[in-house]
């Protein structure tokens, strides 16, 4: 019964697409791409280290999660299984479940409601664009609507765990030292330079966030970097 309810699913979603969608959830579904998410866990250690850190961990432990689980099961994806999928980039033929994009997604989701209040509209915007990013892994025919649900929970799951463990961790110690920063500025200029500089990211249509998340995680340096000098003098 569950699986005729998540073939149904994949089915409704997956073909109830227009142009319009292509290009919308075709650029959005990038979001939850490993490297996207990890300039964005980078980036927030500058400004909120713990935060940032707990984030980091949570992304590195849903996925290896994810890839133990996708070779435990190696399930079918959609285009093994039928013919008439449609696809937003590359056809991708196993290791369907869960989706790693999902547990990327999963942990920005949660994350957005830790960043700021409950209530506050940047974090239902930011955790609504992971989610349709989550939901664009359905609508690209690249995975189940079950092996997103997954992916979700388990990356909610890691990103609360982590959060609750980083209470543990010396970060007030760690943050006497230059060194923490400089290390942390560094990973996001080799993330940032990495994702420019002919980083492919899945879809295919998602390619321009590789050209906005650069930019912007460079400009968020230089910024921590003015404030820091400024308060140092």
């Amino acid at each position: 019964m569950i699986d005729s309810f998540n073939v149904s699913l994949f089915k409704l979603i997956n073909g109830a697409n227009s142009v319009f969608f292509d290009t919308v959830i075709g650029v959005v579904s990038g979001l939850g791409d490993g490297l996207i998410v990890a300039l964005c866990c980078a980036v927030l250690m500058l400004f909120r280290f713990r935060l940032g850190m707990a984030a980091t961990v949570a992304f590195l432990l849903s996925g290896m999660i994810a890839q133990l689980l996708k070779r435990l099961f190696d399930l079918p994806r959609p285009p093994a299984v039928f013919e008439d999928v449609h696809l937003l980039g590359s056809a991708l033929h196993s290791h369907t479940f869960p989706s790693g994009h999902a547990t990327s997604d999963g942990v920005m989701v949660l994350l957005a409601f830790l960043i700021w209040q409950w209530r506050d509209w940047r974090a239902g915007l930011v955790a609504s664009l992971f989610l349709l990013a989550a939901y664009g892994r359905i609508y690209g025919g690249v995975h189940f609507p079950l092996d997103v649900f997954a992916g979700l929970l388990i990356g909610m799951l890691s990103m609360w765990v982590c959060h609750r463990w980083s209470r543990l961790w010396p970060v007030e110690r760690w943050n006497k030292g230059d060194w923490c920063w400089r290390i942390v500025g560094m990973i996001v200029v080799i993330e940032g330079a990495v994702l420019g500089l002919g980083y492919q990211i899945q879809p295919a249509t998602a390619q321009p966030l590789a050209v906005v998340f650069p930019l912007v995680s460079l400009w968020l340096v230089m910024v921590f970097w003015k404030q820091s000098i400024q308060y140092e003098r």
